[in-house]
Parts: structure tokens; sequence; C-alpha cells
């Protein structure tokens, strides 16, 4: 049976092929949220491949459309969707921190696409570092240095995993 590891409870258990990650997390007794009950409604769901984007189902249409809604990209899933196939190792996201209008302002100017991994960066670096509010003077390094690496790996979804998984690894 394929193996699913959940951070940053750090538990993993063995879970049956085509079990989605919510089911997952609810047999290992994580809390995840998931307003919408797991139709694909809402994105509270929402984490983050760090392994094995290959060991999962392809995101179907309803997926891909609350994705874009939400304004999330690869290497986010829905945990309710993401029916597993294989080996996975996923991060539930911290909650956000506090922004400044005028850091969002700046967080805005970039990507949309790829503006979720881009906060989660800053947000994991500024926690590296103990700030706990994100300021202009703050984000706008911060947020060069996360474009140019979500820039170099942009093209491909493992490439971003792993880029997310380095940067939690380093939280």
């Amino acid at each position: 049976m394929p193996r699913v590891t959940f951070h940053p409870e750090g538990r993993a258990d063995e879970i049956q092929r085509g079990k989605s990650l919510l089911d997952a997390a609810e047999k290992m007794g994580i809390d995840l949220r998931h307003d919408c009950g797991g139709f694909a409604t809402c994105s509270t769901c929402r984490i983050i491949i760090l392994d094995g984007v290959s060991n999962l189902t392809e995101i179907d249409l309803d997926e891909e459309n609350m994705l874009e809604e939400a304004e999330l990209s690869a290497p986010f899933r829905l945990s309710c969707q993401a029916k597993i196939l294989g080996d996975v190792t996923v991060r539930i996201p911290e909650e956000a921190m506090e922004w400044s209008k005028e850091a969002l302002g700046s967080l805005a100017q970039h990507s949309e696409k790829y503006r979720e991994i881009i906060r989660l960066i800053v947000e994991d670096k500024a926690r590296s570092l103990n700030i706990t509010s994100l300021l202009p003077e703050t984000v706008i390094p911060f947020l060069e240095e996360a474009k140019k690496a979500v820039d170099e790996a942009a093209d491909d979804p493992v490439a971003l995993s792993a880029l997310v998984k380095q940067v939690c690894d380093m939280a």
C-alpha cells in the first residue's frame, strides 16, 4: 500500500490506493479543514505536494477550476480531489502571516499563477528570521529572491515541489 506523510505533523501511514489525501488525513487523525465537505467547491483543504506529484491522480476539471479561482498552482492540490496512487509527502500550509497593505501590493505585482508559492517562500523566510509582520522594506528583497527561485522552476511541477520542500525543510 502507498505511504502518505503529512508535514508539519510528521505523521505517516499506509493508505489504500485510490483514497483521497483528505481521507488519508482523516484516517491519521489530522485535522484538515474542508468547508465544502470534499466536493471541490472551496479551497480550504489545500495542501502542498512535496514529493510524489506523479503518484496522485491528474487534476480534474472541478479541481482545476477551484485552484484557478483560489489563485493556486502546482505544487498545490485540493486534498479532497487528489487520489493516492503511490507514496506521497505533503505539507499542510501554515496560516498566513500579517502583511501590511503596501507589502500586499508588492506581492500582487507578481504572477497570479505563482503568487501563493511566492507568498509561502517569503513567509517561511520571515519566520526563519523571527519576523512576524511583513512590511514593504522587509518584503521587497524577499519577494525578489522568491520570484527568482520560482521563475527557475516554473515550467516543471516536480521542480516547484522540490523548491517548496526545500523552503519548508529550512523553516
